[in-house]
């Protein structure tokens, strides 16, 4: 019986929660320090700027064909929460970016990772793939995938519990 339960709950770790694709760690880990140049504004960004306040930290690329189909899913969601997304653009290059954040009428900071150093301080597997942080910036959930509006909203939700 003790042998059943563990392996329920090792599988409940491992298989994704109702809504697809968002993962629920058992205990939530801290986020590793970010920190770069916005590839758009030249400004410093870092994650202390968010400090005491849940956070979406999605990892993208100007080049990811699910990236620019997650765009307005991503913007709407940005309508509905401002202020509430960090990018971290990854393997790309400034104008990339630039096109990318006009075209797909974006605007949110970003570190720019064209060595993908911040993406493995995360574990990122690739691209989309977001984090959500809470308020004391620990992972409560994450997507492996381009987010629907209905795993955005959850992650968020967990994120500000």
């Amino acid at each position: 019986m003790r042998l059943a339960l563990i392996a329920a709950a090792a599988l409940a770790v491992a298989v994704p929660v109702a809504g697809g694709g968002i993962f629920e760690p058992l205990k939530p880990r801290a986020a590793p320090a970010l920190w770069g140049v916005d590839p758009v504004t030249g400004k410093h960004v870092s994650l202390a700027q968010w400090k005491g306040k849940p956070l979406l930290v999605h990892l993208w690329r100007s080049w990811c064909r699910p990236c620019r189909e997650e765009a307005p899913t991503l913007r709407a969601f940005l309508a509905r929460h401002p202020r509430s997304v960090l990018g971290i653009d990854i393997e790309d290059s400034k104008a990339g970016a630039r096109t990318f954040q006009k075209r797909y009428r974006l605007s949110f900071p970003n570190i720019f990772d064209p060595s993908d150093v911040m993406a493995n301080r995360l574990g990122a597997p690739g691209s989309p793939t977001t984090y959500f942080l809470d308020r004391r910036h620990r992972t409560v959930a994450v997507v492996f995938e381009p987010a629907t509006a209905a795993q955005l909203e959850r992650g968020w939700k967990l994120a500000r519990s």
